[in-house]
């Protein structure tokens, strides 16, 4: 079935107290979207897509990387901010994508990872790197750097904030 809502990212981490959010953008996204945006939807508790207005939005540039905050009209306070993580958002407007936009890491921040079934660490930061972004991971011990490709990564679940990795003995030894 085709839909007419495309997803251009997900809800991050909060920025506040206010409700401001931080926007992960995927390959979906323009740069300029975000301007020319007044109305967005995500998925509520039945997983029905419901209209969310944008109030404000800002880009700073952290590491030579774009990074986009936002001010949703429901979201009002970091509890809110933090409850709606991980949350895709849709437009339901045609977009026509850029084959040269901007490769912008998957933020996984806060996301536990998993290592041979039993919880190795969780997400710092998602690194940008020209190969690939990488995975700041903090354990009892320190922190490890884990490469986002498929040699480490064997999956990413948004809907429980998770990362189950392979091969990170290669990683610690």
């Amino acid at each position: 079935m085709n839909s007419r809502f495309t997803e251009i990212g997900r809800i991050a981490r909060p920025r506040g107290l206010d409700g401001v959010v931080r926007f992960s953008p995927n390959e979906n996204f323009d740069a300029d979207l975000l301007d020319t945006l007044n109305i967005v939807y995500i998925r509520n508790e039945r997983s029905d897509l419901i209209p969310i207005r944008i109030e404000s939005s800002y880009k700073e540039v952290k590491r030579n990387q774009p990074v986009f905050f936002v001010k949703f009209d429901m979201i009002a306070d970091r509890t809110e901010a933090d409850n709606a993580m991980g949350k895709a958002v849709f437009t339901d407007q045609v977009l026509e994508v850029d084959d040269k936009a901007f490769d912008q890491p998957e933020e996984l921040t806060g996301y536990d990872v998993f290592f041979n079934e039993e919880k190795f660490g969780t997400v710092l930061d998602t690194l940008s790197n020209p190969a690939h972004p990488i995975l700041e991971v903090k354990r009892d011990i320190g922190t490890i750097l884990v490469p986002m490709v498929d040699e480490f990564i064997a999956a990413i679940h948004h809907e429980n904030r998770t990362v189950t990795c392979k091969n990170l003995d290669q990683l610690i030894d």
